[in-house]
């Protein structure tokens, strides 16, 4: 109803929908549940497929073509046919090199058939397998068999294998098929049919020859997409480029075949008719044709003519690169061979690179591939087809990895036995390599425990030589020999010293987030602006002196984690430390080598714990250890010492405290880096002076620096005093090098009868 207003005016409310508009929403309200508003989003519209047939498109794969089982032709319908694909990888010369030599890497790996369980044993079926594989079809070895089928996996992406079985219905053969020969059929949700019903089509001769089962033909696309029948190859991912590419050559091949161009134009004087010309033409191409020795002569020609290249020399540029680029990217190989040169660290580290991550994909393609059909044709799929690493740098430094490995418990030996391709070990072999342990976890050979040998000082002198005589020890005796140092960098610490490093790292990022909340704790910092007034904070502030804030931190984290992370780390560098050492001065005695390990893994638990101000008792506590050395929780109070002083003296807030404290050197990786690399080289170094010490015919020792400007004061009095005891100390107080964080210094040992 209309009303006036206070202004004079009247107003009108909008009409009410009506009792059929109201009973119409209702209505709809209760079948869909939806409830129409003011530009809505409408109903949906009905699905056309009725519901009887609404099985026959739920879960449909993709929206194929009606009709696409009709098809004679395979991949009909796509953008790129298998013949224009095999035609670009035959005619391209680059794209056919890239292919052959990924095919080349496959070809030359080693492999083998094992069980899926560590440890399990190999058994017959392993070797029956092998066999087969030896040659799959019959016909062609492995590496052939396998070249034919990359080569359709990498060019169309069809590799096909026919499955030829014997009248008993064991497999025979596996017989590559021509994958542009083979049309997929689907079901009606675009899927592969399931047998009985045919699920491959062979065309030959343009016409449908045979139907295939998905039990019949085994029909592997490496590249597999929802909406499309076909996979998906290398080739067609760089169709446009190989097109350019191929008509870039073209061009190449006819500037020296084709052309309307001359290579050069000499003109001649302008009174000159066009008949001179012709004459003159004429009698130099009949003096110089076919006649090289001529070419090269000094010739006289007319007053006036002027020589002018036409054609300049045909030189390969950036777009060249560009294109061998990317093929060479889609096959994830190296294109050094076709660009401009790179330094010699570059071009390495992008071949390694290339190699890994191409191989990779294709190695786990193949290997998916036989374990199908070992699980299908033999029944067993507990087995395993398996690629032997390729990447074998130098046999003594895996060696070494693979025993700081197995020492730190990272790997058990028989995983790398698995590695090796050697079978686990046996009971007797565990018993003879795993004899009884000490609280530090080393072994213990039973005789030495029985008898107390390993209790016993080190025998000395003759007596020592003679035993290590008899035990076929290469014990040096006689006159002087000088010794070469021991390498501390070789590849095995540099790459135990990387892995520390890391761990350590983490280790650190974890403290600092406790240690900035226990700084702002004890100071009493609150969260407000940086502006606050100094006196302001001072006020609020609980403790006041720097070093009894310090004092209050107990590293929770490092004390928890440091000691057994560098416990492990520790035994197994300076076990291989004892090991080199012994090389060193030709002893291969294995008492001296059980009394060496053992010494050396007391050594690592003893450092690990002290490194974090603490002592490991027997029964595995750790307590306080005043006289601890090299304390890192030590060094990080003195780190922290700045921000704790400029907190107090500029008032930080507890945000700007818990920033510095974050972003501190005291906790980055440098600092992980610098801990990992001093205690790595103070392990390798002990183990070997625990090796001196047990072989009993190192008598003394020598401190030798890298003898350059950066060596520090303290190592040059080491150095200068030549040789001590074995047992004495360097004018620095150490036992043996180093003297400092990155310290270079070595010690050399000095045996019976070589002493100054």
């Amino acid at each position: 109803m209309a009303r006036e207003t206070s202004g004079g005016g009247v107003a009108t409310p909008i009409e009410q929908p009506g009792f059929f508009a109201r009973t119409l929403a209702a209505a709809s309200y209760a079948f869909t549940g939806r409830f129409p508003g003011w530009f809505g989003p409408g109903e949906p519209l009905r699905p056309l497929v009725p519901e009887a047939e609404r099985e026959t498109v739920a879960g449909r794969q993709f929206d194929y073509p009606f009709g696409v089982n009709l098809r004679t032709t395979p991949r009909a319908g796509e953008t790129v046919a298998f013949a224009e694909m095999r035609a670009l990888a035959d005619n391209y010369d680059l794209l056919r090199l890239v292919i052959e030599t990924r095919k080349d890497q496959l070809a030359k790996l080693e492999w083998n058939i094992r069980p899926k369980r560590t440890g399990a044993a190999e058994d017959g079926r392993c070797k029956q397998i092998s066999e087969f594989f030896a040659s799959p079809d019959r016909e062609h070895d492995w590496d052939a068999w396998l070249r034919m089928l990359l080569e359709d996996m990498l060019v169309i992406d069809a590799a096909t294998l026919y499955p030829r079985m014997t009248r008993g219905g064991e497999l025979y053969a596996l017989e590559p098929v021509d994958g542009a020969t083979i049309k997929r059929v689907v079901d009606a949700h675009g899927r592969t049919p399931m047998p009985p019903d045919p699920a491959y089509q062979q065309v030959l001769k343009g016409m449908p020859a045979i139907d295939y089962t998905r039990e019949e033909l085994v029909y592997r696309p490496r590249v597999v997409r929802t909406a499309k029948l076909y996979g998906y190859s290398p080739v067609e991912q760089v169709i446009m480029t190989t097109q350019i590419a191929m008509r870039r050559q073209l061009s190449q091949l006819e500037f020296f075949t084709m052309g309307t161009m001359p290579d050069a134009l000499v003109s001649v004087p302008k009174e000159w008719t066009a008949d001179q010309i012709a004459q003159f033409q004429t009698y130099f191409d009949a003096m110089l044709e076919g006649n090289t020795g001529e070419r090269r002569k000094l010739r006289f020609v007319p007053d006036g003519t002027l020589f002018k290249e036409t054609k300049p020399a045909p030189l390969k540029d950036e777009f060249d690169e560009w294109l061998a680029r990317v093929v060479c990217f889609a096959f994830s190989v190296s294109p050094q061979p076709f660009i401009r040169e790179m330094n010699r660290a570059t071009a390495e580290t992008a071949q390694d690179a290339a190699m890994q991550e191409g191989l990779a994909p294709v190695q786990l393609w193949v290997k998916n591939l036989v374990d199908s059909m070992i699980a299908r044709f033999w029944k067993a799929p507990d087995l395993e087809f398996r690629w032997y690493e390729e990447d074998t740098p130098d046999p003594l430094s895996q060696a070494q990895v693979a025993q700081i490995y197995v020492a730190a418990k990272v790997l058990h030996p028989d995983e790398v036995r698995a590695d090796l391709g050697r079978a686990p070990l046996t009971e007797e072999q565990k018993a003879d390599m795993n004899p009884p342990v000490d609280e530090f976890g080393l072994p213990l050979d039973d005789a030495a425990a029985d008898e107390g040998e390993d209790d016993a000082p080190p025998k000395k002198g003759k007596q020592a030589k003679d035993d290590a005589a008899a035990k076929g020890a290469a014990a040096p005796l006689g006159k002087y020999r000088r010794l070469r140092p021991i390498n501390r960098e070789r590849f095995a610490i540099r790459r135990a010293r990387r892995r520390l490093a890391a761990a350590t790292e983490k280790v650190l990022r974890r403290q600092a987030k406790r240690t900035a909340d226990q700084l702002v704790s004890v100071m009493g910092l609150r969260d407000e602006a940086e502006a606050t007034k100094v006196d302001e904070i001072r006020t609020d502030l609980r403790v006041t002196e720097t070093d009894r804030i310090l004092a209050l931190l107990a590293f929770e984290d490092m004390v928890d984690e440091l000691p057994d992370l560098f416990g492990r780390a520790l035994a197994g560098v300076a076990v291989m430390g004892g090991n080199e050492a012994l090389a060193q001065i030709g002893l291969t005695d294995r008492s001296v080598e059980q009394l060496m390990r053992r010494n050396a893994r007391a050594w690592a638990g003893a450092r690990a714990a002290e490194m974090v101000g603490m002592r490991r008792m027997p029964d595995g506590l750790l307590v306080p250890n005043p006289s601890a050395r090299w304390q890192i929780t030590e060094g990080t109070r003195e780190f922290l010492r700045t921000q704790v002083n400029a907190a107090l003296e500029e008032g930080w807030s507890a945000q700007r405290l818990r920033s510095e404290i974050l972003d501190s050197v005291a906790f980055d990786g440098a600092r992980a880096m610098t801990i990992a690399r001093t205690e790595i080289a103070k392990a390798d170094t002990a183990g070997s002076m625990e090796g001196y010490r047990a072989s009993g015919i190192v008598v003394g020792k020598r401190w030798l620096t890298a003898q350059d400007e950066k060596v520090s004061d303290e190592c040059r009095a080491c150095e200068d005093a030549g040789q001590i005891g074995l047992n004495d100390k360097f004018p620095s107080g150490e036992d043996a090098p180093p003297n400092h964080p990155n310290c270079r210094c070595v010690v050399l040992p000095v045996l019976e009868g070589e002493q100054e």
